[in-house]
């Protein structure tokens, strides 16, 4: 049997879809923990979706409020869901069937698309020094080395968009570190489950569609900086000192050069969009090199 937990932040158009989406996927109880949204999802889900089981709690971050969302569940495992994803029918039984199959896996995460249906790579490596070089360079895509779309295995991690969750190994780790406030939430847990023998694996068994970034896309800057912040969080708790290190050394060679290209296309071009578009991209990674002058 399979619960379906959602932690909801501002999302409230995209909440409406995901929550229609469940309804012919035999799951036994949906929750959804909203972390202090004033966009009016609270009401959309008591208006509309009188069934779910909604809590309305202070915002304390992504991985406190999916950990709450999973102990209300009183299922042997969990689809953890975030609000902007939209799921077939049958998902969340073939996610289930596919944990039942494997009993040495923790954590299982389907085949995601965009909005226009376009497969998006959801099983990564962990951030050591030499992947993060390869995924932020964007080496990974052009030499082909990303996952096959319907390859099956073994991965260090997968998206938390969309993640099947065997509730008695995420019990047995002490679920998310709430210390994450947003990014890395699922690596840091694949990690912590592999240390003690558990598997993570990219299961295309269903698919989901993943529109991406609709409660953070308002908020370019400042959750870019966040990421900067977990990743190195990651780093610290779950690395070696010298791995942190290059870490933290990868991340601001990465960012110096995207500031110097975007600085140098922003002096070229004329267009205002085009000019406006590569502002917020400039906000982005200067706000990454604050989180990491903050975090020495």
């Amino acid at each position: 049997m399979i619960g379906v937990a959602i932690v909801n932040y501002n999302a409230a158009w995209v909440l409406r879809r995901c929550l229609k989406s469940l309804a012919d996927n035999a799951a036994r109880r949906v929750v959804v923990i909203d972390n202090g949204s004033s966009d009016g999802s609270a009401e959309l889900v008591h208006r509309e979706f009188p069934d779910v089981d909604l809590r309305v709690e202070p915002n304390r971050g992504y991985g406190a409020g999916a950990n709450l969302a999973v102990r209300l569940l009183a299922t042997p495992y969990v689809l953890l869901l975030n609000p902007d994803t939209e799921v077939a029918p049958g998902t969340a039984r073939a996610l289930a069937s596919y944990l039942e199959e494997h009993p040495y896996v923790a954590v299982a995460g389907p085949r995601l698309v965009n909005g226009e249906g376009v497969y998006e790579p959801s099983a990564h490596a962990f951030p050591t020094p030499i992947s993060l070089l390869v995924q932020e360079s964007g080496l990974s895509r052009r030499l082909g080395l990303r996952r096959g779309e319907w390859q099956a295995g073994p991965a260090d991690w997968v998206l938390g968009a969309a993640v099947a969750i065997r509730r008695a190994a995420f019990d047995a780790v002490g679920g998310f570190d709430e210390g994450y406030v947003l990014y890395q939430e699922e690596v840091d847990l694949c990690h912590r489950l592999r240390a003690v023998g558990w598997e993570t694996h990219y299961a295309p068994v269903a698919t989901v569609v993943h529109v991406g970034g609709v409660s953070t896309s308002r908020r370019e800057a400042e959750t870019f900086a966040q990421f900067v912040r977990s990743t190195q969080r990651f780093a610290r708790l779950r690395l070696s000192r010298r791995r942190a290190v290059g870490v933290s050394v990868v991340l601001a060679a990465v960012l110096v050069a995207r500031i110097a290209r975007d600085t140098l296309q922003l002096a070229l071009v004329r267009d205002r969009v085009r000019r406006e578009q590569l502002r917020r991209r400039l906000a982005r990674w200067l706000s990454g090199v604050s989180a990491l002058r903050d975090a020495r």
